[in-house]
């Protein structure tokens, strides 16, 4: 894998790599689940993500590693796994909920993901509380302003440039440690950006498909060791352009077939474009 301990060879993944697991289609029974729960019609909400641990078998769950140490810092939600033997921390993956989701939704697949890859730190940023538009303005954890689902009003995102700076701020957080002064965590490794994997799941997908492709470190691409998109999107497509450095840069798409919140041809128009500037 591209996250293989440092002495292994670290061989990419494949540009895009179309996947269907029925698993992924499970949103929509739990989107379903909190419209009954809550007595709401299916138009008043629109939810990429609840809570994916909820939707995890009982042996995953049960498998969970109680290995990894746990951080959560409680103004802004942000969850941090580290690596028990903090000495072998030589990569990072930086994973991004959904519309609606905190970064609790994913605290049990990051502890289960931290058994099999025990040298990987897990960082898990919670997105702001902010009204939703397409949601009647509900105020809800949102990583940018929803305003409709159609593709002109997905060139809008207002709220993305922030967020993207915040996810920024935590690869540079990895990359320079010592420039954040004494860590909470204790002594950190510095991890080269080809080490750190963005990913996240649905609107969170987004944001880790576009900050990834697209933001610059001294005026040139992120180089990053990957890219994961789960049941996600290409937000400001026609805005989109892969910054220079950043085209080699390995991006892994899953959707499931029967997605019915982003539905998969959101995923095929997503891969054509980016794959239109390689």
């Amino acid at each position: 894998t591209t996250l293989a301990p440092r002495a292994k060879s670290e061989p990419c993944w494949p540009k895009f790599f179309p996947w269907s697991h029925p698993r992924l289609s499970l949103k929509a029974i739990t989107y379903a689940v909190f419209m009954v729960k809550h007595r709401m019609r299916p138009t008043f909400l629109f939810a990429t993500s609840l809570s994916i641990s909820s939707r995890l078998s009982p042996r995953l769950r049960f498998q969970s590693s109680l290995g990894a140490k746990i951080h959560r810092n409680g103004e802004n939600g942000l969850i941090i796994l580290t690596p028990d033997d903090s000495s072998k921390h030589s990569a990072t993956v930086i994973l991004c909920h959904g519309l609606g989701d905190t970064a609790e939704g994913w605290l049990d697949p990051a502890q289960y993901l931290s058994k099999q890859l025990p040298h990987v730190k897990f960082v898990l940023p919670t997105a702001p509380t902010q009204p939703v538009t397409l949601n009647m303005g509900f105020a809800m954890p949102s990583w940018y302003d929803i305003v409709g689902l159609d593709s002109r009003s997905n060139e809008i995102c207002n709220g993305l440039d922030e967020s993207m700076n915040t996810i920024l701020s935590l690869v540079e957080n990895e990359v320079h440690p010592e420039e954040n002064g004494l860590s909470p965590l204790g002594p950190q490794n510095s991890i080269d950006y080809r080490r750190i994997v963005l990913a996240g799941f649905s609107q969170g997908g987004a944001l880790a498909l576009y900050t990834g492709m697209t933001q610059t470190r001294k005026n040139k691409g992120l180089g990053l060791a990957g890219i994961l998109v789960l049941s996600g999107y290409l937000p400001r497509s026609k805005q989109f352009a892969i910054a220079p450095g950043s085209e080699s840069t390995p991006i892994l798409h899953c959707h499931g077939k029967e997605d019915l919140v982003v539905p998969v041809e959101a995923a095929s128009m997503s891969r054509a474009r980016v794959s239109a500037l390689f």
